[in-house]
């Protein structure tokens, strides 16, 4: 089954372009290569920062998401698992979620079709 991690970023993340923030996207780019080698990974983009987003509506479409919180959607991951307990177990091991830096929430894809 496919299971989409949405990627959530929180403040305690390292600031762009800090020495942390650098050695952090490292670890990223790994994760992405060990899951990948493994067929567990369908793909995923980083998203563009929250102030670049445009929220549809019934009415009207406004600038931004406008949500009252410190947390913003930073990107998402599709992979595949056996079970939910195993998308849990794969999400654990982003970089920055044992440091308190990323929050992941995971969900079940309905395939259409």
């Amino acid at each position: 089954m496919k299971y989409v991690m949405l990627i959530v970023d929180t403040p305690a993340e390292p600031a762009p372009n800090s020495p942390e923030f650098n050695a952090w996207f490292t670890e990223v780019s790994a994760w992405y290569e060990k899951w990948g080698a493994t067929g567990k990974l369908d793909g995923g983009h980083q998203l563009q920062g929250a102030a670049s987003a445009k929220t549809v509506r019934s009415t009207g479409v406004t600038d931004g998401p406008y949500i009252e919180t410190k947390e913003v959607l930073g990107g998402y991951s599709v992979i595949e698992a056996d079970s939910i307990d195993e998308a849990v177990e794969i999400a654990k091991t982003w970089p920055g979620v044992d440091r308190g830096w990323i929050t992941i929430e995971l969900r079940p894809v309905i395939e259409m079709g």
